[in-house]
């Protein structure tokens, strides 16, 4: 086998790579030994007839491709590790020749570590927003909690109003017609919930008991029914029962009722405790947001595609985690959002890039600066991810033991992060809208799932 480094280009490496005679004839054997066990030919029972009559009955063709498949990979192995090239995403291949029986020729496009010159990275001015827990922050919090515990208490003559649950009997209409699904008894909606299609909950405000409307709406273009989509339609509603919420009043019995604490005070006080433990934690990854980028203004390097298209890959396997924890599956997203699988990788990619850059930075930094990480440390970190998980301790470290220099990695990256931000200038402003950085529309996901529910339930 020959093979040479033709170039190494925009972080990727291009080696020629040829595949001898010999190196073929042995696939072709591979090839043949796995496939004359599925195929059949006359007067041969299968994975008994010659390899010579079944390249006569089928052709060679049908070795080839098989063959290629075991000669490839190890081609390509092989001239990497000759070559000491560190591949970071699978390569690509661009095929020069027809398919022969001789000498194979092809080009292997591999994605490489690309090289990473760190500007001056003292220094760096961070604008961050100031967050602080206020009173007027705890009190909407007990009155969330107040709202929550609320008990129902039925109103004979008052109208409803958002935040009422009424209890209806509905049936909808397109054109005069009755349509399936479209029909319940006995139904309970809390106004405001946002359960039903848009429009239909506000027009229940200000309907007494035993009133009766006709609830105009237009159902959605994306409607998952397309018989329905983008239609108008009207809703026959009788109010059967009509209930608001009965505040509790804050006071000790309050708090003891529904926490562990003895007075109202304790609550609060714990309430602020992890308010502001929540915040400080939310203060702290904008901080690595914000610094990071700061950092990334001043380094220079040009990533290979192919490592941000594998970035890419694992932002849609989070999406479509974060995506089925709502219930909902891909192909709904897309209905929903009015996008595809194309429109969100396009959406994905200048974070993608982002996040591709932003490990190559702190690795070049870990390596400059020598931040190194004590088994203790690594330890700590073992028993911190136990802790946030619940679970036992020795059981973690068993199951860990495998991805602890994985997990010193990470401490270390952690540490280049630390050094930035101990370096930095942090300047905190008020802010109408916090600093961006999330990867994954989470609200996109919520609109899309309560759009299912609502669909689901009228």
């Amino acid at each position: 086998m020959d093979f040479k480094l033709e170039k190494i280009e925009n972080s990727e490496a291009y080696i020629a790579i040829e595949i001898d005679e010999g190196r073929m004839d042995e696939a072709m054997d591979k090839a043949y030994k796995k496939v004359v066990k599925q195929v059949s030919i006359p007067g041969f029972r299968k994975g008994r007839a010659p390899r010579v009559l079944l390249e006569a009955h089928y052709g060679k063709e049908i070795l080839l491709n098989e063959a290629l498949e075991v000669a490839l990979p190890d081609a390509y192995t092989e001239a990497i590790e000759a070559l000491n090239i560190e591949p970071i995403a699978q390569p690509e291949f661009d095929f020069e020749d027809e398919l022969q029986l001789e000498t194979f020729k092809f080009t292997a496009r591999v994605a490489v570590k690309p090289e990473v010159t760190l500007g001056d990275l003292e220094g760096l001015e961070i604008e961050i927003p100031k967050l602080q827990v206020s009173d007027q922050d705890l009190d909407a919090r007990l009155e969330e909690m107040r709202a929550r515990y609320a008990e129902l208490e039925e109103k004979e003559d008052e109208p409803a109003q958002m935040g009422d649950t009424v209890t209806i009997d509905f049936e909808g209409f397109v054109d005069d017609v009755p349509f399936e699904g479209g029909k319940g008894e006995d139904y309970p909606l809390e106004l405001g919930s946002g359960s039903f299609i848009p429009g239909f909950e506000e027009q229940l405000v200000g309907l007494r008991k035993g009133d009766s409307k006709d609830i105009e709406v237009m159902f959605p273009e994306a409607y998952h029914a397309e018989e329905l989509a983008g239609k108008k339609a009207v809703f026959k509603v009788l109010i059967k029962k009509l209930e608001g919420k009965k505040l509790r009043e804050l006071n000790d019995e309050f708090a003891q009722e529904v926490s562990q604490f003895d007075t109202l005070e304790e609550l609060r006080r714990d309430m602020s405790e992890s308010m502001n433990k929540n915040l400080e934690a939310r203060r702290k990854e904008v901080l690595k947001h914000e610094v990071i980028e700061k950092a990334l203004e001043r380094c220079e390097m040009v990533v290979p595609a192919a490592a941000v298209k594998t970035q890419v890959g694992r932002m849609l396997e989070q999406m479509e985690q974060s995506v089925g924890s709502q219930g909902l599956t891909m192909e709904q997203y897309y209905q929903f959002t009015n996008s595809t699988e194309d429109d969100l990788r396009t959406r994905m990619w200048p974070d993608a890039e982002r996040s591709v850059k932003s490990d190559f930075m702190l690795e070049k930094l870990v390596e400059e600066k020598g931040f190194t990480v004590s088994d203790e440390e690594v330890d700590k970190r073992i028993e911190d991810i136990a802790a946030e998980m619940h679970v036992d301790l020795d059981n973690t470290r068993e199951i860990l033991k495998d991805v602890t220099e994985k997990i010193r990695f990470g401490v270390q990256i952690d540490k280049a992060v630390d050094y930035l931000i101990e370096k930095a200038i942090i300047i905190e402003k008020e802010f109408t809208t916090p600093p961006s950085g999330v990867k994954i529309d989470e609200s996109a996901i919520s609109e899309a799932a309560d759009s299912a529910k609502s669909e689901e339930e009228a």
